[in-house]
């Protein structure tokens, strides 16, 4: 059982590199870039929709090239990639650069991002799933807070081609201990079993093998759901920007950046416990309450107290997208359709990211003010909610 979880801390390092840093640690790159190079920062912010992009449109394959070719590799090279892509952000001096180098790291990092962390997990858990799944990806935020901090230090202190240098170190570093230490895809694979696997489940699975349909409501729901969902957590990235709008400092208004993925890591750990116990829509709603209260602080917050605790439990909208959608889409769909479902919803949920982070920054270009995309933050979460009961409903029936 040992090697069950030293297998989690690799993928906790993979989630801690594709998303935490390559994703949750953007943000504080937009306001310096832009200014420095004298772009809008919906212009510039446009590179992580076409990484939210690139990430979606490979997400699609990413199960078929891992059965097509030898698991280490691929990860290694896409590793490789990804550091290279995230270093050369150096030495942008136009939006073309960073669109470029946005899509290359997008595709690399989708090949060691969600839909194969969950797939590894999947294949290495059976008992305490929720909590493997919740921890994983929990590390995804330990990874944004501690260095969104200190990469605005080193933006302020220096500049921002330091902070993509050493974005690009921590990257490779956290993916170090995947690329190096032995095993595959699944426990099967290697002769061993899931943690917790109960041979008998596997003859009762056979006998209730649900059907699978991509045209069918309860899924057409689902995928607007995971993008929907995805759509919000975009609004964390601009929570420097949102501080910086109200008067503060740039280093002071990291502090929301990092309360979000704090709030990140907390709810992640929560939502996959409470999953296990509760079940994973009673998980969902507790988390779609909280991010609700979090949304209501930050539009009505004026001190930095009232905004970091209110960036706190808005971080808990990372917890829908990454350990909720998963976990839903393995509870609606099955296990054994899980492959064939969660690379499409993975798909929407990059896509809905994508249009987010260039649109929030729009809207403060625009409007020069954050509060109209809290306004549809909260529209979305009530669309989300009707979606659930929908896909729930039609599941039951």
């Amino acid at each position: 059982m040992k090697k069950h979880w030293l297998v989690l801390v690799c993928c906790c390092g993979l989630a801690a590199a594709s998303i935490g840093i390559s994703i949750n640690s953007s943000g504080v790159f937009y306001t310096p870039v832009s200014k420095n190079l004298h772009m809008l920062r919906g212009t510039f912010s446009m590179h992580m929709t076409l990484f939210s992009l690139a990430t979606a449109m490979m997400s699609l394959f990413v199960p078929k090239i891992y059965e097509k070719f030898a698991f280490k590799e691929v990860l290694t090279i896409s590793v490789i990639v990804a550091v290279a892509s995230t270093a050369a952000m150096a030495l942008g001096k136009n939006a073309l650069t960073f669109y470029i180098l946005g899509a290359v790291r997008g595709m690399s990092t989708s090949l060691f991002s969600i839909v194969p962390i969950t797939i590894i997990i999947n294949g290495w858990f059976e008992k305490k799933h929720g909590l493997a799944t919740s921890i994983a990806f929990g590390f995804s935020d330990l990874g944004g807070t501690i260095c969104s901090p200190i990469l605005s230090s080193i933006i302020s202190s220096f500049n921002w081609q330091m902070g993509y240098l050493l974005k690009a170190i921590i990257i490779l570093l956290l993916c170090l201990p995947a690329c190096i230490y032995p095993f595959k895809m699944t426990a099967f694979d290697e002769g061993l079993v899931p943690y917790g696997y109960q041979e008998r489940k596997e003859t009762i699975q056979k006998q209730t093998t649900s059907s699978f349909h991509f045209i069918s409501v309860s899924f057409i729901a689902f995928f607007i759901f995971g993008m929907l969902i995805s759509c919000i957590t975009s609004v964390t990235q601009h929570l420097p920007g949102y501080g910086e709008s109200l008067g503060y400092p740039l280093t002071t208004c990291a502090m929301l950046l990092s309360a979000g993925m704090m709030g990140n890591i907390v709810s992640k750990l929560i939502i996959g416990s409470l999953s296990d116990y509760f079940g994973e829509m009673k998980a969902t709603l507790m988390m779609i309450g909280v991010n609700i209260l979090g949304i209501i602080l930050l539009m009505i917050g004026k001190s930095m107290v009232l905004l970091i605790i209110g960036a706190f439990m808005f971080g808990s909208c990372y917890s829908l997208g990454a350990v909720a959608v998963p976990l839903l889409t393995k509870y609606f769909f099955k296990t054994e359709n899980y492959a064939k479902a969660f690379p499409t919803i993975s798909f929407a949920s990059n896509v809905g990211a994508a249009i987010s982070l260039s649109l929030v920054g729009y809207i403060y270009d625009f409007f020069g003010s954050y509060l109209y995309a809290f306004i549809i933050a909260l529209t979305m979460i009530m669309i989300s909610l009707a979606l659930l009961f929908i896909v729930t409903k039609t599941k039951e029936n």
